[in-house]
């Protein structure tokens, strides 16, 4: 199974444009340090530490992100806020009885990254099969589970990448839209620039016209023309990707 998903990996690598490092689509979505957090189920805490242990090792390894246990200093969180591990019988005999459970992993992801909140809901199995008239055993079972939950920790980097695609397909388009703004804005400038050198050569005919009135009629007080100064260094940017300014809703979602 393990090999038919790294086949079925590449595949959807190759199908969304060609090849690009896992580590580099985490970067562009992920600011960081990254929080990683798990809610333990005080009623299997075993399989809570162990997901929380191997979500860190995937951000570390995989995604190649820098990580902190201080919720203050997190520009991201990867979070788990429910876990459950059920058994389901699937393949009977002709007897009736089970010969093969499935081990199902279901996995509720909460993450915070530049782009704003989302969620994740991974279910992944591994099938055990069993003689008839037995149950799993917990050790079949215990196993079972930690490979169904690598499984849904793939699917989360699959999550991750194609989400990192989409942001860099949205940067693309925004940088077009820039461009073609700035184009038009020029295009526009240009024709304002001929526009006001026509109007310049009218006011230059009426200024000699005004002077040869004023040789008649003496000087008299010209109307003065404000000039409005804009500081531009002062104008905002816009778009704030400060992750910190929302650290309060952050808060909430982690405090357990």
């Amino acid at each position: 199974m393990r090999i038919l998903f790294a086949f079925l990996f590449s595949l959807v690598l190759i199908g969304c444009g060609g090849y690009q490092p896992v580590a580099q689509y985490s970067k562009d979505i992920f600011a960081q340090p990254v929080l990683v957090k798990v809610k333990i189920d005080p009623e299997d805490p075993s399989t809570g530490e162990y997901l929380q242990d191997e979500i860190l090792r995937m951000a570390i390894n995989r995604l190649n992100l820098s990580t902190t246990k201080n919720v203050n200093k997190a520009k991201s969180y990867i979070l788990v806020n429910s876990y459950t591990i059920n058994t389901t019988p699937v393949t009977k005999d002709k007897n009736g009885n089970v010969i093969r459970y499935s081990i199902n992993a279901a996995i509720e992801f909460a993450v915070k990254d530049k782009k704003g909140f989302w969620s994740k809901n991974i279910v992944s199995s591994e099938y055990v099969g069993v003689k008839a008239e037995s149950s799993v055993s917990q050790v079949a079972k215990d196993k079972a589970s930690k490979i169904a939950i690598k499984k849904a920790l793939d699917n989360f980097v699959l999550a991750v990448i194609k989400r990192g695609q989409k942001y860099s397909k949205d940067e693309v388009k925004n940088s077009e839209s820039k461009d073609n703004n700035i184009t038009k804005q020029e295009n526009n400038s240009f024709q304002d620039t001929q526009v006001d050198n026509a109007e310049d050569t009218n006011t230059s005919n009426e200024t000699n016209i005004d002077n040869s009135d004023n040789s008649i009629y003496g000087n008299e007080d010209k109307p003065l023309i404000n000039l409005v100064v804009v500081d531009d260094d002062n104008a905002q940017s816009g778009d704030n990707m400060d992750l910190n300014s929302s650290n309060e809703n952050s808060t909430e979602i982690i405090n357990y």
